[in-house]
């Protein structure tokens, strides 16, 4: 584009500078005409008539208007008017032609050169538009191939508007593929809540049934309590699955604010303490200094307590859940140890995924919806933070939680 464009600029500017030697070339030619003709008269008529110089000298250097106006008079009378003098003048009508015939010349080059520079325009905004389409096109229709191979796409020629495309691209080929992960874990979710609602509400069902045909008032009130029981089950499940909901679509907003480790954990331990105390499980701190730390506490305790509730669910009565603090350089673990039935090596990862529950035969009779752990993960990890799990040094199981300082 700028070559041509180079190109015809200088053109342009040739046929201007030919333009300018034309008219200097045709007008000396005609001062130097005049002068031949001032020359010719002065030879003709001084020669013959010499007293008639000093007169001819001064009609040449003082011209009035009344030795103008005669001689035009005289010289109309053999054909010399100024109306047709150009028209008579062979050396003004070669004059003429020759400056017609270079005008026509040099505007024909002109033209061509301005149409043919308009033309390669034409045709390069033809083919970067019909480029543009065909990525406007891929994109319209998620294929990003051009992305993974720049060598073949059609790529723009203007350097600046194709790394801008090729940014748009990569955004929208993003956005695509995050909405298509939604996409899946929204139908994966609604799979996994319709599953496991499933289970108690045709117990709850089943349950009213039988309250409804109870023929005594103690099996009726025994079905009441069972009623009740699975309407808690599920509440509680209902609360989890709303949470990571709200998590995962990134409702649930975590606002991490100046907060102690001692609130955390207070704050855990309180809202397990009546289940730990119905089976006479004891839960300890060792000692630690206490920790400033900048995270949001209502979740971070949330998680610390589905950790804690499940070393309550799987320990033993009157067993013992152990916290120990151990501050490192750049985060703060929180180990939470029980002597409950532990967990296989195998399963270290997947207790972490939602909805998961163990294949230890406890796990599968103890009522769970297997989301806190996940739960607990998720929040910890926005946070950066980590949740793990190892094997106890005698029995059970030692929860990991590592939270940055």
């Amino acid at each position: 584009m700028k070559k041509h464009l180079m190109i015809v600029i200088g053109v342009q500017t040739l046929l201007t500078i030919s333009f300018l030697l034309l008219g200097f070339t045709f007008v000396k030619k005609i001062s130097v005409a005049e002068v031949h003709a001032v020359q010719n008269l002065a030879g003709s008529l001084l020669d013959e008539f010499p007293e008639t110089e000093s007169a001819f000298l001064e009609a040449l250097q003082n011209p009035s208007p009344e030795n103008q106006a005669q001689g035009a008079f005289l010289l109309s009378r053999y054909g010399y008017g100024e109306s047709d003098f150009f028209c008579k003048s062979p050396f003004y009508r070669q004059g003429m032609s020759a400056c017609a015939s270079m005008v026509l010349i040099l505007s024909l080059l002109s033209s061509c050169s301005c149409l043919a520079f308009f033309h390669r325009l034409k045709r390069e905004q033809d083919a970067e538009c019909a480029k543009l389409l065909t990525l406007l096109e891929g994109c319209l229709s998620d294929d990003y191939d051009f992305l993974e191979n720049p060598r073949n796409a059609p790529l723009l020629k203007r350097e600046e508007l194709s790394d801008a495309f090729l940014k748009l691209a990569k955004k929208l080929r993003l956005k695509s593929e995050i909405l298509a992960r939604e996409k899946d874990n929204t139908k994966t979710l609604v799979t996994d809540i319709s599953h496991q609602l499933k289970t108690p509400l045709a117990a709850m069902k089943t349950c009213f049934s039988l309250f409804l045909e109870a023929d005594t008032p103690d099996e009726r009130e025994e079905f009441g309590r069972r009623c009740q029981f699975q309407l808690e089950k599920l509440e509680g499940l209902i609360a989890s699955l709303l949470n990571i909901s709200r998590l995962e679509t990134a409702m649930i907003r975590l606002e991490p604010s100046a907060v102690s480790l001692t609130d955390i954990l207070v704050d855990a331990i309180n809202g397990i303490y009546e289940k730990a105390a119905a089976k006479r499980i004891r839960i300890d701190t060792e000692e630690f200094e206490d920790i400033p730390l900048f995270l949001d506490r209502k979740w971070s305790g949330e998680a610390l307590l589905n950790i804690l509730d499940n070393a309550v669910k799987y320990s033993p009565e009157e067993t013992l859940i152990l916290i120990r603090v151990a501050p490192l350089y750049s985060f703060v673990r929180v180990e939470i140890e029980d002597q409950g039935i532990g967990i296989p090596r195998s399963e270290y990862n997947r207790i972490f995924k939602r909805f998961y529950r163990g294949q230890n035969e406890t796990v599968q009779r103890t009522e769970g919806a297997g989301v806190g752990l996940y739960l607990s993960r998720r929040i910890l990890e926005e946070q950066g933070g980590t949740l793990s799990v190892k094997e106890a040094r005698t029995q059970g199981s030692v929860f990991v939680v590592q939270l940055p300082l």
